[in-house]
C-alpha cells in the first residue's frame, strides 16, 4: 500500500540515525536491506636516538717518508624516525528488484582514525678530527669529508575512503501503474586526528683539520666540513566520500526517497624543533718550504626545521530519480524527494623553530717560503624554520528528479523536491621562529716568501623563517527537475521546489619572526714578499622573514525546472555565504651585522679581487582572500522547447530567490629592524652595522679590484580582498495559439540579493640605525689603480591595503511568445 509522506521521512531519519533498518511494516511483497560498517583505529608512534661524545680521530704523521696520503672521510650521525599511519576502505552496494512492493536501503560508514608520531634525537659533543704532519716527506694530501648530522623525522598519516552505492528499481519500462515505494539512506562518518612532533638538538659539534708540511712539497686534497641539525614532522589527513543513489519506476504514484549525509572532521598539528648550539669547522694548513697547492674548503653549520600539517576531504553526492519510463504510456503523479547534507570540518596548525648559537667557521692558511696557489674558501651558516598549515575541501551535490518519459503521452502532477546543503569550517594557523646569534665565518691566509695566488672567499650568514597557512573550498550544487516529456501532449500542473544552501568559514593566521644577532664575516689575507693576486671577495648576512594567509572559496549553484505547461508551480531558493578573515605578520630583526676585509700585502706585487658586502634585512607579509559565487536558475512552462511545436500554456506560478553574502578582512603587518652595534675591536668606528674594506699595500704595485658595499632594509605589508558575484534568473511561460491558449495569467517572481563586505589593512614599518659602509684603501709607494666603488645604504617600506568587488545581476522574463 502507499505510505504517506511522513512516515516515509520518519523512515529515512531512523535510516540516516541508525544505519540499520527492519521492514516490519511492509508488505509480504518489500525489500528490505541495511549495511553497517564501523572503523576505529589507533596508531602510535616513538622514536628516540642519543649519541654523546662520539669522536673520530685520524692522525698520521710521516718524517722522512715520501708517499701520497689517501682521502679521510668521518662522520658522527644520530637519527630517529617515527612513523604512524592509518589507512580504511569501505564499499557498500545495495542493488534491488522488484514489482510494486517497498524498497527500503539503509547503509551506515562509521570511520575514527587517529595517528600520533614522535621523533627525537639529540647529539652531543661529536667531533671528527684529523691532522695530518709531514717533515721531510713530499707527497699529495687526499681529501678530507667531516660530518655531524642529527636529525629527527616523525610522520602522522590517516587515510580513508567511503563509497556508497544503492539501486533501486521497480517494473521494466513497459510496466505502469508501480505504488511502491523506493527509500535510500545513507550516512558516512569520518572523523581523522593527526599529530606529529619532531625534535632534535645537537650541542658542540666539531670539525677540525690540521695539516701540517716542514720541507715537504706536494699537494692537499680538498676539505669539506659540515654539521647539520634538522627535523621534520608531518601530520596528513585525507578522506574521501562517494554517495550514489538511483531510483527508477515505470509510472504510477509511487514515493520516490534519498537522504545523504557526509560529515567530515579533520585536526592536524605538526611540531618541529631544532637546536645547534656552538658548531665549528676548523681547518689549519701550515707550510714550511713546501711549496704546493692547497684545495678548496667548504665549510657550513645548518639548521633547520620544517612542519606540515594538511587536510584534505571531498565529498561527492549524486541522487537520480525516474518516474514513468521511456515508453510508459501513464501518467506519474508520486512524490520525489532528495535531500542532501555534507559538512567538513578542517583544522591544521604548524609550528616550526629552528635556534643556531654561535656557529663559527675558520680557515687559517699559514705559508713560509712555499709558494703555490690557495683553493677558494666557501664559509656558510645556515638557520632556517617553515611552517605549513593547509585545509582543502572539495564537495559535489547532484540531483536529477524526472516524471512522465520522453514519449509519455500524459501529464505529471507530481511533487518534486529537492535540498542540499553543504557547510565548510576551515582553521589554519601557521608559526615559524628563526634565531641565529652570534654567527661567525673568518677566513686568514698569511704567506712570507710565498708566492701564489688565493682564491676566491665566499662568506654567509642566513637566517630565514616561512610561514604560510592556506585554505581552499569548492563547492557544486546542482539540481534538475523535469514533469512531462518532450513530446507530452499534456499539461503538468505539479509542485516542483529547489533550496540550495551553502556556507563557508575560513580563518588562516601565519606569524614568521626572524632574529640574527652579530653575525660577521672577516676576511684578513696578508702578504710579505710573495707578489701573486687575490681572488673575489663575497660577505653577507642575511635575514629575512616570510608570512603568507590566504582563503579561496568558490561557490556555484545551478536549478533547472521545466514543466510542460498548465499551472503548475516552481520554486528556486540559492543561498551563499562565505565568511573569511586573513592574518600575517612578518618580523625580521638584524643586530650588529659586519663585514670585513683587510688584505695586507708588503714587497708582494698582485692584484687584489673584487669585494663585494652586504647586509640585508627584509620581511615579508601577505593577507589575501578570494571569493567567487555564481547563481544559476532557469525555470520553464510550455514553450517549443519544453513539449514540442504542439506545446501547451505556461500559466502557473514561477518564484526565483538568490542571496550572496560575503564578508572579507585582510590584515598585513611587516616590520624589519636593522641596528648596529659597538666593536671595541676597531679603533675610530663604533658602529658594528656595516661594511669595512681597508686594503694596505706597502711597496706593492697593483690593481685593486672594484668594491660594492651595501645595507638594505625593507618590509612589504600587503592586504587583498576579492569578490565577484554572479547572480543569473531566467523565467518562460509560452503561449500557444495552436493549444487554444488566448491569453496567459502565469506570475513569475524575481528576487535577486547581493551583500559584500570588506575590510583591508597593512602596515609595513621599517628602521635602519648606525649603517656604515666604510671604504679606507692605503697605498704606500705602491703605484696602482682604485677600482670603481659602490656604496649603497637603503631603507623602504611598502604597504598596500585593496579591496575589490564586482557583483552581475540578470533577470529574464518572458511571458508568450
Amino acid at each position: 500500500m502507499k505510505r504517506s509522506l511522513l512516515a516515509l521521512a520518519l523512515a529515512v531519519l531512523l535510516l540516516l540515525i541508525a544505519g540499520v533498518g527492519t521492514a516490519t511494516a511492509s508488505p509480504p511483497a518489500g525489500q528490505s536491506s541495511s549495511q553497517l560498517a564501523g572503523s576505529e583505529q589507533d596508531a602510535g608512534a616513538a622514536a628516540g636516538s642519543a649519541q654523546q661524545e662520539s669522536s673520530n680521530t685520524s692522525e698520521p704523521v710521516r718524517v722522512l717518508s715520501p708517499g701520497d696520503g689517501g682521502s679521510v672521510s668521518q662522520t658522527n650521525e644520530a637519527s630517529s624516525d617515527a612513523t604512524a599511519a592509518n589507512s580504511n576502505g569501505t564499499n557498500q552496494s545495495a542493488e534491488q528488484a522488484g514489482g510494486s512492493g517497498d524498497q527500503v536501503v539503509g547503509q551506515s560508514a562509521l570511520n575514527a582514525q587517529t595517528a600520533f608520531a614522535l621523533g627525537l634525537t639529540v647529539q652531543r659533543d661529536p667531533s671528527n678530527e684529523n691532522e695530518s704532519m709531514r717533515v721531510l716527506s713530499p707527497g699529495d694530501d687526499g681529501d678530507v669529508s667531516q660530518t655531524n648530522d642529527a636529525s629527527s623525522e616523525a610522520t602522522a598519516a590517516n587515510a580513508n575512503g567511503t563509497e556508497q552505492s544503492a539501486d533501486q528499481t521497480q517494473a521494466g519500462g513497459h510496466c505502469c501503474g508501480d505504488g511502491g515505494s523506493q527509500i535510500v539512506g545513507q550516512s558516512a562518518d569520518s572523523e581523522q586526528n593527526a599529530a606529529a612532533l619532531s625534535a632534535t638538538e645537537q650541542e658542540k659539534p666539531s670539525n677540525t683539520n690540521v695539516s701540517i708540511r716542514v720541507l715537504s712539497p706536494g699537494d692537499s686534497g680538498d676539505v669539506s666540513q659540515e654539521n647539520t641539525a634538522s627535523s621534520d614532522a608531518t601530520a596528513a589527513n585525507a578522506n574521501a566520500t562517494k554517495q550514489a543513489a538511483d531510483q527508477t519506476q515505470a509510472g504510477g504514484s509511487g514515493d520516490q526517497i534519498v537522504g545523504q549525509s557526509a560529515e567530515n572532521d579533520q585536526q592536524a598539528a605538526a611540531l618541529s624543533a631544532t637546536k645547534q648550539e656552538k658548531p665549528s669547522n676548523t681547518n689549519v694548513s701550515i707550510r714550511v718550504l713546501s711549496p704546493g697547492d692547497d684545495g678548496s674548503v667548504s665549510q657550513s653549520n645548518q639548521a633547520s626545521s620544517s612542519a606540515t600539517a594538511v587536510n584534505t576531504n571531498a565529498t561527492l553526492q549524486k541522487a537520480e530519480q525516474e518516474q514513468a519510463g521511456s515508453s510508459c504510456k501513464c501518467e506519474g503523479d508520486g512524490t520525489q524527494l532528495i535531500g542532501q547534507s555534507a559538512d567538513s570540518d578542517q583544522k591544521a596548525a604548524a609550528l616550526s623553530a629552528t635556534k643556531q648559537e654561535k656557529p663559527s667557521n675558520t680557515n687559517v692558511s699559514i705559508r713560509v717560503l712555499s709558494p703555490g696557489d690557495d683553493g677558494n674558501v666557501s664559509q656558510e651558516n645556515t638557520a632556517s624554520s617553515d611552517a605549513t598549515a593547509v585545509n582543502s575541501n572539495a564537495t559535489k551535490q547532484s540531483a536529477d528528479q524526472m516524471q512522465a518519459g520522453d514519449s509519455c503521452r500524459c501529464g505529471s502532477s507530481g511533487t518534486q523536491l529537492i535540498g542540499q546543503s553543504a557547510s565548510n569550517s576551515q582553521e589554519a594557523g601557521a608559526l615559524a621562529l628563526t634565531l641565529q646569534k652570534g654567527a661567525s665565518n673568518e677566513n686568514s691566509s698569511i704567506r712570507v716568501l710565498s708566492k701564489g695566488d688565493d682564491g676566491s672567499v665566499s662568506q654567509s650568514n642566513a637566517a630565514s623563517s616561512s610561514a604560510t597557512a592556506a585554505n581552499s573550498n569548492a563547492t557544486l550544487q546542482k539540481a534538475e527537475q523535469e514533469q512531462a516529456g518532450g513530446s507530452c501532449k499534456c499539461g503538468s500542473d505539479g509542485t516542483q521546489l529547489i533550496g540550495q544552501s551553502a556556507q563557508s568559514h575560513q580563518t588562516a593566521a601565519a606569524l614568521a619572526a626572524t632574529v640574527q644577532a652579530e653575525p660577521s664575516n672577516s676576511n684578513a689575507p696578508i702578504r710579505v714578499l710573495s707578489h701573486g693576486d687575490d681572488g673575489r671577495v663575497s660577505q653577507s648576512n642575511d635575514a629575512s622573514s616570510d608570512a603568507v594567509a590566504a582563503n579561496w572559496n568558490g561557490t556555484l549553484q545551478s536549478a533547472e525546472q521545466s514543466q510542460a505547461g498548465g499551472s503548475g508551480v516552481q520554486v528556486i531558493g540559492q543561498e551563499s555565504k562565505n565568511g573569511q578573515a586573513a592574518a600575517a605578520a612578518a618580523l625580521t630583526a638584524q643586530l650588529g651585522a659586519a663585514n670585513e676585509n683587510a688584505p695586507v700585502r708588503v714587497l708582494s706585487p698582485g692584484s687584489g679581487g673584487s669585494v663585494s658586502q652586504s647586509n640585508s634585512a627584509s620581511s615579508n607579509a601577505i593577507a589575501a582572500n578570494a571569493n567567487w559565487t555564481g547563481q544559476h536558475a532557469a525555470q520553464v512552462q510550455g514553450g517549443e522547447n519544453a513539449v514540442g511545436k504542439h506545446g501547451c500554456c505556461g500559466a502557473g506560478v514561477q518564484v526565483i530567490g538568490q542571496s550572496s553574502r560575503n564578508w572579507q578582512e585582510a590584515g598585513a603587518f611587516a616590520l624589519t629592524l636593522q641596528l648596529g652595534r659597538k666593536q671595541p675591536c676597531r679603533c675610530g668606528d663604533d658602529s658594528g652595522l656595516g661594511n669595512s674594506n681597508t686594503p694596505i699595500r706597502v711597496l706593492s704595485h697593483g690593481n685593486d679590484g672594484s668594491v660594492r658595499q651595501s645595507n638594505t632594509a625593507s618590509s612589504d605589508a600587503t592586504a587583498i580582498n576579492w569578490n565577484a558575484t554572479k547572480q543569473h534568473a531566467g523565467q518562460l511561460q509560452s503561449l500557444s495559439e495552436r493549444c487554444g491558449c488566448g491569453r496567459l495569467d502565469g506570475v513569475q517572481v524575481i528576487g535577486q540579493q547581493s551583500t559584500s563586505g570588506q575590510g583591508a589593512g597593512s602596515l609595513a614599518a621599517t628602521f635602519q640605525l648606525d649603517a656604515v659602509n666604510a671604504l679606507a684603501p692605503e697605498r704606500k709607494e705602491s703605484p696602482g689603480k682604485l677600482g670603481p666603488r659602490s656604496q649603497l645604504g637603503s631603507e623602504a617600506a611598502d604597504d598596500a591595503a585593496g579591496s575589490s568587488a564586482a557583483t552581475e545581476q540578470s533577470r529574464d522574463q518572458v511571458q508568450g511568445r
